[in-house]
């Protein structure tokens, strides 16, 4: 099992927009196999900044999810987007 901790900062005028393209990511995600959680965090201080928490069963899963259409979509439109963007995968100790 992996996690991923995923931070991403919007760009203040595209707030909005990257708030629904992350929902939709999430929808997306979830029907994937070997997704077991994609929770979707937005700062209590900051509406610009968002956390992704994701539990995928393998690395082979992770690969894959980063392959699907509506990841390479919001990949794509992200660079216009966001301010930064960081990803982290955990494994369990």
């Amino acid at each position: 099992m992996i996690t991923i901790v995923a931070t991403l900062s919007a760009k203040e005028h595209y707030r909005e927009t990257v708030l629904a393209a992350l929902q939709e990511l999430v929808k997306a995600s979830l029907q994937e196999n070997g997704c077991i959680e994609y929770r979707l965090h937005v700062s209590a201080n900051n509406p610009l900044a968002f956390l992704f928490y994701e539990t995928w069963e393998s690395k082979e899963a992770i690969d894959a999810h980063t392959q699907t259409t509506h990841f390479l979509d919001f990949q794509q439109k992200a660079a216009e987007w966001l301010e930064k963007s960081e990803i982290n995968l955990y494994q369990p100790v």
